[in-house]
C-alpha cells in the first residue's frame, strides 16, 4: 500500500473514541435559548439567575439528561484579537456549574447566526485563537459532563472546502487545551444531513458528529412567518400524511399555488415513521462507515398552525427512530417554540405536556 493510502486512510477512517459515559449523558436534551443567546432580558439578574437551582433540578427529574447552552459568539468572543470576555465567561461558568449541580452535562455551543464572516480570514484566525483560550478556561470543569461545540450551524454554501480548512484547525486548538473533552462538529450547509455528507471524519477520535434536521418543512414550519412565504398559509397539515390526509386543505390555499404545490408534494412522499427512518438513514450509515458516534442537536415543530395530536405523532416517532439507532437528541428549545417552550406561572416552570409526553419525559 502506498504511504499516501495509509495517510489518507488513518485521516478519514477513525475509530469512535467517545467515552460511553458522555454518550449516555447525551441521550436526551433540550436547548438553552434565550439565556446567553437574545437574552430575555440583558440585565445582571438575568444572566446570574434566567434558570435557578431547582429548575435545573426539574429539568433532571423530568429526565432529561444534558443541556445545550446557546452561546452567542459576539456575547464572549472579542472578534477583534480573539479574546475571551472575562466577565461574561464568568457567568458562563457559573451556569454551567448550576447545570452540573443538577447532574445535567452541559453542551458549550457557540451559536453563531451571523453569516457575514464566513470565509473572513481575520476573523477565522482570532475565532481559532478564542476556542484556544475558551477551551483552556472550560478545562476546569469535569470532562464527562462539558462538552465543547465549534460552532452552530455552518454554512458555507458553495464554499465548503473552507470550512474543511477551519474545522481541524478548530479542532486542533480545542484539545491543545482541553485534552480530555468531547468536541461536537457538523457539516456545512446548515448543519444538515446533506452537509454531514460531504465531511470526511477528523483524524481526532473523541468527536461526536451533529446534525439538525426539521423535516418534513412543510409539517415542522407551518405557518412560521420567517421560513419564506409558502409555508406562512399552511395550517393543520398532518403527521403521517399521504396524498388522501392533506386533500382537504387545498381549498383553503386558493389564492398560493406555490403553497399547494408544497403541500401536495408533502402528502405524495408518504411522511410516517418509516419516512423518517429513510430521511436519517444516510447520516445512519454515514456514521456506521466511518464508525463514529452521531448527535441531532437541534429538532422540533412551530406549534403555532399544528394540531397537537400530529405534533404528538412526530415528536413520537423522531424520538424512537434516534433512540433505536442510538443517537442522542437536544431538542429545540426548553424555553422557546419548536419544544417544550417552557413558561414561568407563578414562579414555575411549565412546559408544553404534548411534547413532554410524546418524548417519553416525566411530567
Amino acid at each position: 500500500m502506498l504511504l499516501s493510502t495509509l495517510v489518507a486512510a488513518s485521516v478519514f477512517a477513525p475509530k469512535s473514541g467517545v467515552p460511553s459515559a458522555v454518550l449516555q449523558k447525551l441521550s436526551k436534551g433540550a436547548n438553552i435559548c434565550r439565556w446567553f443567546r437574545y437574552p430575555i432580558a440583558e440585565t445582571e439578574a438575568h444572566f446570574n439567575g434566567y434558570i435557578s437551582d431547582s429548575e435545573a433540578r426539574r429539568m433532571r427529574s423530568m429526565g432529561l439528561t444534558h443541556v445545550r447552552l446557546c452561546i452567542t459568539p459576539q456575547y464572549i468572543f472579542n472578534s477583534g484579537d480573539g479574546t475571551v470576555i472575562d466577565d461574561r465567561a464568568k457567568k458562563i461558568d457559573a451556569a454551567i456549574a448550576r447545570f452540573h449541580k443538577a447532574n445535567l452535562l452541559v453542551v458549550i455551543d457557540i451559536h453563531n447566526e451571523e453569516r457575514k464572516p464566513e470565509g473572513d480570514v481575520t476573523w477565522e484566525n482570532n475565532f481559532v485563537k478564542f476556542w484556544g483560550a475558551y477551551a483552556k478556561r472550560l478545562s476546569k470543569f469535569d470532562p464527562s459532563m462539558t462538552v465543547l461545540e465549534i460552532i452552530n450551524e455552518p454554512v458555507y454554501e458553495n464554499k465548503e472546502n473552507q470550512w474543511f480548512a477551519l474545522n481541524p484547525r478548530l479542532v486542533t486548538a480545542i484539545r491543545r487545551s482541553a485534552p480530555k473533552n468531547t468536541i461536537i462538529t457538523s457539516g456545512p450547509n446548515w448543519g444538515g444531513i446533506w452537509g454531514l455528507m460531504k465531511m470526511k471524519p477528523l483524524t481526532d477520535r473523541n468527536i461526536l458528529y451533529s446534525f439538525h434536521t426539521y423535516d418534513p418543512f412543510p409539517f415542522t414550519h407551518q405557518g412560521a412567518t420567517w421560513a419564506g412565504p409558502d409555508v406562512i398559509p399552511l395550517k393543520g397539515v398532518p403527521y403521517p400524511a399521504n396524498s388522501e390526509s392533506v386533500a382537504p386543505l387545498m381549498a383553503g390555499l386558493a389564492g398560493h399555488p406555490n403553497s399547494q404545490k408544497m403541500l401536495a408534494d408533502y402528502g405524495k412522499e408518504n411522511w410516517n415513521k418509516a419516512k423518517m427512518q429513510e430521511n436519517f438513514k444516510q447520516a445512519i450509515d454515514w456514521g456506521k462507515k466511518y464508525d463514529v458516534s452521531l448527535y441531532c442537536g437541534e429538532y422540533g415543530v412551530y406549534p403555532l398552525n399544528s394540531k397537537p395530536e400530529h405534533r404528538a405523532n412526530w415528536f413520537r416517532d423522531f424520538g424512537q427512530v434516534l433512540a433505536e439507532n442510538k443517537i442522542g437528541w437536544s431538542v429545540w428549545g426548553w424555553d422557546e417554540g419548536f419544544g417544550l417552550d417552557r413558561k414561568m406561572v407563578g414562579g414555575k416552570p411549565v412546559v408544553d405536556m404534548v411534547v413532554a409526553k410524546a418524548l417519553g419525559l416525566k411530567i
